[in-house]
C-alpha cells in the first residue's frame, strides 16, 4: 500500500471532479480525488504543498479519537440508528460462500466466511442504506407538506463526506449516515435540501427561507459540520 507521512494513500479519479481534492478519511487514511485523465505524477508535489494542512488536520482528527491507519474496522455487535431510535443486535455465523444478512425483528444474522471482515461490513452498510431510505422518505414527505416545498425524488447514497445535495431538477440526495445522527440534525438536513429546491445557492435569500422554517438553523448547521462524531467507524 502506498503511504504518505505514514498514512495509507489512495489516489482515485472521478468523472465529475473539476479539481484535485485531498481528504483525510477516518478508517481509510489519506485520499486524493483527481479529475479524469489527470496526470497522477503531479500528486506527490500536491501532497507536499498540502503537507501543513494534512499534518494539522491529522492531529485534530486523532485528538478526537479517529483511526487513520486504514485497517478494516471490526464488525459491530450492535448497531444503533439514533435518528429513528432503533437498535439491532448483530450475530455472526462462520459459513462458506458469499456473505448474507437476515433480519428478524431487532436481531441481524450475518453469515459468511469469518475471514471476510470487509464482506460482513459491506452487507451491514447496504442494510443501513435501505433502512435510511425507509426512515428518511416519510420524514422528507412530512417536511415537504409542512413547508410547501416540493421535490422530484429522493436518493439515499453512501457518500463519504457530503451530507446531502439537491439537483436543479429537484432530486434530493442524502447520506445514509444521517441515520446515526440525532433526529433534529437529520430533519434539519432534509429541510436544508428542500430549501435548495427554491434557491440552488447559499445566498441571503436562501438562508432567509431556511430561517423562516427553522429559527434555530445556525446552531443546527454548526452541529451538522461536526456530525461525523456520531457515525461509527465501520460506516465511515
Amino acid at each position: 500500500m502506498t503511504r504518505y507521512l505514514g498514512l495509507p494513500l489512495t489516489v482515485r479519479s472521478h468523472p465529475r471532479a473539476k479539481r484535485v481534492l485531498v481528504k483525510l478519511v477516518p478508517g481509510r487514511g489519506l485520499e486524493v480525488v483527481v479529475p479524469k485523465r489527470f496526470d497522477t505524477a503531479q500528486v506527490p508535489a500536491i501532497l507536499e504543498d498540502k503537507r501543513p494542512w494534512i499534518e494539522r488536520t491529522r492531529a485534530q482528527l486523532e485528538a478526537r479519537g479517529a483511526d487513520l491507519s486504514g485497517r478494516t474496522p471490526e464488525p459491530p455487535g450492535t448497531i444503533r440508528f439514533t435518528a429513528c431510535d432503533r437498535e439491532y443486535a448483530v450475530a455472526y455465523a462462520d459459513r462458506p460462500g458469499r456473505v448474507t444478512l437476515s433480519e428478524n425483528a431487532s436481531r441481524l444474522m450475518v453469515a459468511g466466511p469469518a475471514e471476510d471482515a470487509e464482506g460482513r461490513l459491506e452487507v451491514l452498510r447496504r442494510f443501513t442504506a435501505r433502512k435510511a431510505r425507509e426512515f428518511l422518505l416519510p420524514r422528507l414527505e412530512s417536511q415537504s407538506a409542512r413547508t410547501g416545498l416540493s421535490y422530484a425524488a429522493l436518493r439515499v447514497r453512501r457518500q463519504r463526506t457530503r451530507w446531502g445535495s439537491c439537483s436543479a431538477r429537484g432530486t434530493i440526495s442524502v447520506n445514509a449516515k444521517l441515520l446515526f445522527l440525532p433526529v433534529e440534525l437529520a430533519d434539519h438536513l432534509l429541510l436544508h435540501e428542500l430549501c435548495h429546491t427554491r434557491h440552488l445557492n447559499h445566498s441571503p435569500a436562501y438562508w432567509a427561507l431556511v430561517a423562516s422554517f427553522e429559527p434555530d438553523w445556525q446552531r443546527l448547521e454548526k452541529e451538522l459540520t461536526r456530525g461525523y462524531v456520531h457515525v461509527p467507524e465501520w460506516f465511515l
